[in-house]
């Protein structure tokens, strides 16, 4: 256990990927405890959350009902749709739940929205924390942690390289973000969650800015697209459904994000999702999971971590157990916090919560 007196008692909002991960989290660790969960759909209404998340039964049952699961008492909200609605967010902070989301929010660049969630934090006495794996870990917490290194800083190079064709998402979420669709359609009408996307890296960016002193004067974007060079099996839902992306069609994806000052990009995202190797064009790179930081200075850092095994057999089900896990372990600086909008800026560093057992096998 931890130094707490009892679990931190925890709601899970939505049960996609991530939502799962932290369900089942809840289960296989005594320092949090599951005690409500929420639905969208009424199909999963009704059930067992821990059935929901393939963990076997919590004695935990998901309701579609806002103001039922707002009944409960709990601590905190992992607050995981996979499209966010700020009046729901909102309500939540107002009915006095402290919230932590892996949705972005790593800072909140518009601050119309910002002034609505500080207002719900201070009317409901509680606290608002943004995380997940990136943005919330890779491009943000670690290039601030590598930078106590640095006498002088040039710029900041945060890759990320993923193979998506193990992507364990739903087919809708395939199609959602870009996937599958012909060049010419993405190209005049993206799909509407790579825009989320860009608004979420540019606060992630603004977040290591505001770390390292700078002021950034603008920001931009570049979007590539590659096609697949024959129809490619994809693996769907955890392995449970598969898919095929078309010859043709969108198989490949480069996302570019940039903060400038004057004419230079001084912190830099570069993104490559991948749907296996016979693209065209392939931009190649050798880990299916992978994230390397590059802060050019003095003197030049470098740091890559993987997620999963070598193969990469099982990396998009442990890079999605990593979004959930560093909001569960941040849940304790959050409930602990005064009321507001907490970045990783005002809290003390994060570390796992009861995770360390010598000797026990998981």
């Amino acid at each position: 256990m931890t130094s707490r007196a009892r679990p931190i008692r925890v709601v899970q909002w939505a049960t996609g990927t991530v939502g799962k991960f932290a369900i089942a989290s809840c289960r296989q660790n005594e320092a949090f405890e599951l005690v409500g969960c929420y639905v969208h759909s009424p199909e999963k209404a009704g059930r067992d959350a821990g059935e929901i998340a393939g963990v076997g039964p919590m004695g935990v049952i998901a309701s579609n009902d806002v103001d039922e699961v707002l009944a409960i008492d709990a601590d905190v909200v992992h607050f995981a749709p996979l499209l966010v609605s700020i009046g729901q967010l909102c309500r939540i902070l107002e009915a006095g739940r402290n919230l932590v989301t892996p949705t972005g929010f790593t800072t909140i660049g518009d601050e119309g929205v910002a002034a609505r969630i500080q207002a719900a934090c201070r009317k409901g006495g509680v606290s608002f924390h943004g995380s997940g794996i990136h943005p919330g870990f890779s491009g943000d917490r670690l290039p601030l942690v590598l930078s106590a290194m640095s006498r002088r800083i040039d710029r900041v190079i945060v890759y990320e390289v993923i193979d998506m064709s193990r992507i364990n998402e739903s087919w809708d979420m395939v199609r959602m973000l870009g996937f599958d669709m012909p060049p010419e359609t993405a190209r005049a009408n993206p799909p509407a969650l790579l825009e989320v996307m860009s608004k979420v890296f540019f606060e992630s960016i603004a977040l290591v800015a505001q770390g390292l002193g700078v002021e950034i004067d603008r920001y931009e974007k570049r979007h590539e697209f590659a096609l697949a060079k024959r129809d490619i099996a994809i693996d769907l839902e955890l392995g449970t459904k598969t898919g095929t992306i078309r010859q043709g069609h969108v198989a490949g994806q480069s996302f570019d994000y940039r903060g400038i000052v004057g004419d230079d990009a001084v912190i830099d995202f570069r993104t490559r999702w991948k749907m296996g190797s016979d693209l065209d064009p392939d931009w190649p790179f050798s880990d299916p999971w992978a994230y390397e930081i590059v802060i050019e200075g003095e003197p030049p850092l470098r740091l890559k971590f993987t997620c999963g095994a070598e193969d990469g057999s099982d990396s998009a089900a442990y890079g999605l157990l990593c979004t959930a896990m560093n909001c569960m372990n941040s849940m304790p600086h959050v409930v602990a916090a005064a009321p507001g909008v907490k970045t990783q800026l005002d809290l003390p560093m994060l570390r796992a919560v009861n995770a360390f057992h010598p000797g026990r096998n998981a």
